[in-house]
């Protein structure tokens, strides 16, 4: 088993030992149940559909927070026609 720490700043250091095969920009999607959470390697995107995915992540985390409000469809309807 291989030990980090987290930095000050969200920042973890992946050992030398786990990071074989493994280059400076090599992206990651992050997952977490509970206690654990999972790198997985990322291949094949862009850097634009890697943005996208970050900004998608964004969003949910603000739904999740409560920051959107919630329409029925008639009120979502007249909520645009206002615009």
């Amino acid at each position: 088993m291989l030990i980090t720490k987290l930095s000050s700043k969200g920042q973890i250091v992946i050992p030398k030992e786990a990071r074989k095969d493994l280059n400076s920009g090599t992206a990651f999607s992050v997952m977490r149940k509970k206690d654990m959470i999972v790198l997985k390697k990322v291949e094949g995107y862009t850097k634009q559909e890697l943005k996208e995915m970050e900004e998608l992540d964004k969003i949910w985390e603000d739904i999740r927070a409560g920051k959107y409000s919630e329409f029925d469809s008639k009120d979502f309807l007249k909520e645009m026609n206002s615009w």
